[in-house]
């Protein structure tokens, strides 16, 4: 696959292509961060908000890049907004493989949805009172 060889040669070359955008291709920015086309959509007009500085985390942002940001975001949300019925924001923390990342450089998703015409069943289980506390102090204990 085209896209499979294009990251294995970004990584040959220790080569980011999020620090190395050109800036023609920046829809919206601001001082941390700017707004792209996904060079790989999952869907038509699939935008990628990008913090300006390398970073693998979001820990390492300061106070200041995490609010830019976050404006970033809500802009990019209000572009799609005027096409389509709903946005689907994705942020994948963690190393790599485990994450299911491609690009080592932190970065959100904002991925357009189109109206359904049917409702999809939804097959997640709802968690009883007693449930919902059990697996919250174990999340609290990891």
């Amino acid at each position: 696959m085209f896209y499979q060889k294009i990251l294995k040669n970004f990584r040959k070359k220790d080569f980011c292509p999020f620090c190395n955008s050109n800036s023609e291709f920046r829809i919206i920015e601001n001082e941390s961060a700017y707004i792209t086309l996904a060079r790989a959509p999952y869907v038509k007009n699939h935008l990628l908000v990008i913090p300006k500085r390398h970073i693998l985390s979001l820990n390492n942002l300061t106070g200041n890049e995490k609010k830019e940001i976050f404006d970033l975001m809500l802009s990019g949300i209000k572009l799609l907004e005027k096409k389509y019925p709903a946005v689907q924001m994705q942020y994948k923390e963690g190393d790599l493989i485990s994450a299911g990342k491609t690009i080592p450089h932190a970065h959100f998703h904002l991925v357009p949805k189109r109206k359904k015409t049917k409702e999809i069943k939804d097959k997640r289980k709802f968690l009883r009172e007693g449930e919902l506390i059990k697996k919250v102090n174990e999340v609290k204990n990891f």
